[in-house]
């Protein structure tokens, strides 16, 4: 996700939410990325699996207690496994940076326009090629020691970013534009826009694509 403060992102949910009618059973129209004039579906290849993620320990005295965080963190990864088929997504975590393909690094406090954590892409247009230069997550809000359940909710939504996945306009899902607070893990159409998404080609162009962001 871009870094911006979430309030921002606020009337433009609302207005996509959609009141009383049905949601359908996936948001894949917002999932598409912008290549040049075209928009297209870009994932990591299924070949790739399992993704490679580096999960060093949190800064010394940052958190009051690492080893709970990084368990938060880690579950934010692993709460994906297996969602679009057997074994996609997949992940295994290393020890040395240069071998991930998804590296998380530290901040001790967020910043006033991104909230706990964001996820920084590393796409190449040109090439169709999806990738993620880092997942940053902050210990501290406030001065004050991140939340385990707010931590948790974050990491939901920012390994779908770093999966592949677009903002949702409704709120009971853990992509919602404004963020995860109103889902309880994974929806239903979280799973299956993942599932839609790891099925079609990379490139695949997305007719209709929205954008919530």
């Amino acid at each position: 996700m871009s870094p911006r403060p979430a309030l921002l992102l606020l009337l433009a949910a609302t207005a996509c939410a959609g009141g009383d009618r049905a949601a359908p059973e996936h948001y894949l129209r917002y999932v598409a990325f912008d290549v040049g004039f075209e928009k297209v579906l870009l994932r990591w290849p299924t070949e790739k699996m399992p993704l490679r993620v580096y999960l060093p320990a949190p800064p010394p005295g940052s958190t009051p207690d690492p080893e709970a965080v990084l368990d938060v963190v880690r579950d934010g990864f692993t709460d994906w496994t297996d969602v679009a088929a057997p074994g996609v997504p997949s992940f295994v975590f290393v020890d040395d940076i240069g071998e991930a393909d998804i590296p998380v690094v530290w901040a001790t406090e967020a910043s006033g326009d991104w909230y706990i954590a964001f996820c920084a892409y590393q796409v190449n247009q040109s090439q169709r090629k999806f990738g993620v230069s880092h997942i940053l997550v902050a210990t501290q809000q406030n001065g004050k020691p991140t939340p385990l359940d707010d931590l948790h909710h974050v990491m939901l939504h920012e390994v779908g970013h770093a999966l592949g996945l677009g903002h949702s306009p409704e709120r009971s899902d853990v992509m919602y534009v404004e963020g995860s607070w109103w889902a309880r893990g994974l929806s239903a159409r979280d799973r299956e826009t993942l599932r839609l998404l790891y099925e079609r080609p990379i490139g695949s162009i997305v007719t209709g694509a929205r954008s919530l962001d």
